[in-house]
Formats: structure tokens, C-alpha cells, sequence
């Protein structure tokens, strides 16, 4: 078989969609002797007749028949590979893998993809909640493109920049005496309560103990876990007192506890992550972006 190119195939598949060569030469906007030419030069190519001469409109031959069926296979999968061109030129890949840690799980990252799918209707997420050393390790290996995560050292691989940055909140239950205090509470307001706190190698637990080491207390620990959602859960079993994220406590706003300023500060912090020198599609850009915009609220 001699060499047959795109340009003779798609006149040959317009003639027998629109039933003869002056149609078809006026759908493609080419002379009828051109597409007749073309016609002919695939005949050569596939080494048979395509159509039935002399018979005034354009009939194909059964040989003509069975190739057609083959084009028309051939275009749908070029048709999908347009249309995925289309949306990797509009969206990206069109699937995004996003991780991040629990803090952010409950209820932020849910309003920023809300926020997100709005604009990219067609997008598909994939969303993974995980400690925070776990996003690193994903975004450091590329198994996911877009992560936040508690700040974490000796990741050389991961680019990354702030995008939380809260002093956290004492949460109490419902009906708690503290709760009736309108002002800032300090150690010295829970020095006698049960304490709740996060696992002993989180930042955010080395600061509270600060907070209390820095006044000559100690807190009454009574139950340490891992994530804020738990301390939570925890506070509104009447269990004791935490120091969370303030976005953990305005996500579980539902449960019976109450939220006070704190002082010292414990700060929390978040930080947007991506692979290092690895490019970024125009879905993930947009990702990042109402990431930002969804903090810029949060913390406004």
C-alpha cells in the first residue's frame, strides 16, 4: 500500500457524507478537480476503487463501504483527542490531586473546591486529607500537584509559600464558666482545667506549653491526639480545655463549645505547596489562586 495522508482521507470521507465531489469541494472549500485528485491518489493508496463511476451521485463500492466504517472510527478517536486537546488547553490535565492536612479538611478546603469547580465545572478533583509530613512527601514526588500542609523541614524538593497564619484560639464547653468571660484568657484562667492538647512533636503544642512554661505553670494534661478536629470533638464531650486553630474551631461551630481569644500566642500556620522546577497546568494555577483567596478570607 502506498503512503495515504489526512488531507485525501477527510475528502474522501466528505464526498460520502455529503454525496458527491461538487458538495463535498463546496463543504471543504476546495475546487472539485483538487478533490477529485485527492480521491483518486487514496484509491491509489489503498490499491482499490472507492466509488462506482457513472452513476451521478457519489456511491461508494463495498470496498468503499468497509473503509469508510474504518474512517469514521478513526475521526471519533480524533475527535476525542480534540476535545481533550480543548479542555488541556482551557483546564489543564482536567483532573487536579490535591492533599492537605486535617486542619484545613473539614471545612476550608471544601469552600475554596466549591469556590474553584464555580469557574471549572469540568474539572475533577481529587482531594486527600493527611498529616501534614505525608503532603510533603506527595507533593516532593509528584503524586499529588497541589498541597497544604504544616510547615516541615528537609523537603529540598517542595516549593513553597505561607498561607495561614492564625493565632489559635482556647475552646471550652458550652455552659463553661470560662465561657461567660467576654475578654482574652490566658494560663493563668485554666491553670485547674483538664487540658486537650495536639501530639508533643507539633509546633503548635511546643508553643502552648510555652505559653504556660513562660508563667510558671504547667497544664493539667489529660488527653493528647493528634488533630484539632479531635481536640474538638473532645472539649465538646466536656473532656477539658484546648488551644486549636481558629479555622478547626469555625469549622466545628456546630458542636456545644465556645471560642476565646488566647494569650501568649500559639500560632498556626499553613503553608501552599507544589514540586519544585515542575511545571504547573493552568487548572492548578487556578487552584492555588482561590487557595489564596480562601485564606486572604479566612483570615480577614
Amino acid at each position: 500500500m502506498d503512503c495515504m495522508d489526512l488531507k485525501q482521507v477527510e475528502a474522501f470521507r466528505a464526498v460520502a457524507r455529503h454525496g458527491g465531489f461538487s458538495r463535498a469541494a463546496r463543504a471543504l472549500d476546495v475546487t472539485q478537480p483538487s478533490l477529485t485528485r485527492s480521491v483518486a491518489r487514496l484509491e491509489e493508496a489503498v490499491g482499490f476503487p472507492l466509488f462506482l463511476r457513472g452513476h451521478g451521485a457519489a456511491r461508494l463500492t463495498p470496498e468503499g463501504d468497509a473503509f469508510l466504517r474504518e474512517v469514521e472510527r478513526a475521526f471519533t478517536g480524533l475527535e476525542r483527542l480534540r476535545v481533550a486537546a480543548q479542555d488541556i488547553r482551557h483546564f489543564g490535565t482536567g483532573r487536579l490531586r490535591v492533599a492537605c492536612l486535617p486542619a484545613v479538611g473539614g471545612g476550608f478546603m471544601p469552600r475554596a473546591i466549591r469556590r474553584f469547580v464555580a469557574n471549572y465545572p469540568e474539572a475533577t478533583i481529587s482531594l486527600q486529607v493527611r498529616p501534614s509530613a505525608t503532603v510533603y512527601e506527595w507533593v516532593a514526588s509528584r503524586r499529588c500537584d497541589v498541597g497544604v500542609a504544616a510547615p516541615r523541614p528537609g523537603f529540598a524538593a517542595v516549593e513553597e509559600e505561607p498561607l495561614l497564619d492564625m493565632a489559635g484560639v482556647l475552646v471550652m464547653p458550652r455552659g463553661h464558666p470560662l465561657a461567660k468571660l467576654r475578654r482574652t484568657l490566658t494560663p493563668e484562667d485554666v491553670a485547674d482545667e483538664p487540658f486537650l492538647a495536639s501530639s508533643p512533636e507539633d509546633g503548635p503544642r511546643h508553643a502552648a506549653d510555652e505559653a504556660f512554661a513562660s508563667l510558671g505553670l504547667k497544664p493539667r494534661m489529660r488527653v493528647e491526639t493528634q488533630f484539632g478536629n479531635t481536640l474538638c470533638a473532645l472539649v465538646a464531650e466536656g473532656l477539658g480545655v484546648a488551644v486549636v486553630n481558629p479555622v478547626v474551631a469555625r469549622d466545628h461551630a456546630r458542636l456545644p463549645i465556645v471560642a476565646r481569644p488566647f494569650l501568649p500566642e500559639v500560632r498556626f500556620t499553613s503553608r501552599l505547596l507544589r514540586a519544585r522546577n515542575s511545571p504547573l497546568d493552568r487548572l492548578a494555577e487556578a487552584f492555588m489562586a482561590v487557595l489564596r483567596e480562601e485564606a486572604a478570607t479566612a483570615m480577614g
